[in-house]
This record gives structure tokens, sequence and C-alpha cells, in this order.
């Protein structure tokens, strides 16, 4: 569950009974992207549905999809998206 605050690359290989290094090597070579980045783009992704189709504030978007601290997830929605979830949010209502 990418959206848990405890997901990590561990539990994945542990389901896998694999090693994280053998894992996140055959991730990357068949993905094209590492594991944290594939599972970010899922996250931001989840919070853009949520903001689009829901009421909830940042903070409740944030916690939603994992998580823990309402500033990073801020900081990584604008480095994935070019805009704050505000600004996105605020894009929404003028469509």
């Amino acid at each position: 569950n990418y959206t848990a605050p405890e997901f990590s690359i561990q539990l994945i290989a542990d389901e896998f009974d694999t090693s994280i290094s053998y894992l996140s090597q055959y991730f990357k070579e068949h993905m094209k992207i590492t594991i944290l980045e594939y599972s970010t783009l899922l996250r931001i992704e989840k919070a853009k549905e949520i903001m689009e189709f829901t009421h909830c504030n940042i903070q409740e978007v944030s916690d939603q999809i994992g998580y823990n601290n309402v500033s990073s997830f801020s900081r990584r929605f604008k480095q994935v998206t070019g805009q704050t979830p505000g600004e996105f949010k605020k894009a929404l209502k003028l469509e």
C-alpha cells in the first residue's frame, strides 16, 4: 500500500522474498525509474484525484497519501507538477 506512511522498499522486498538491491535493480531496469520515484508519482496522482473529487484540505490530502508532514508533501507535489497543491486546487476551481 503505497499510501501508508510505513511504506518502504524493504516491505516490498520482504513480500517478494528478495533483497532490496535486487528488487531495486530489477524495477529500475524494467520501469526506467526507481521504486521511490514510482511511488512518489502514484502518491501525487492520488493527491490530484482527491483534490479534484473531494473537499479535503491540503493537510487531509497529505495524510491520505501517506505524508506525515504537509510541508514535505507540498514540496514534493511542486517538484512533480510544477505547482503547489494550493495552486492546483485553485486552477481546478477556474475550470
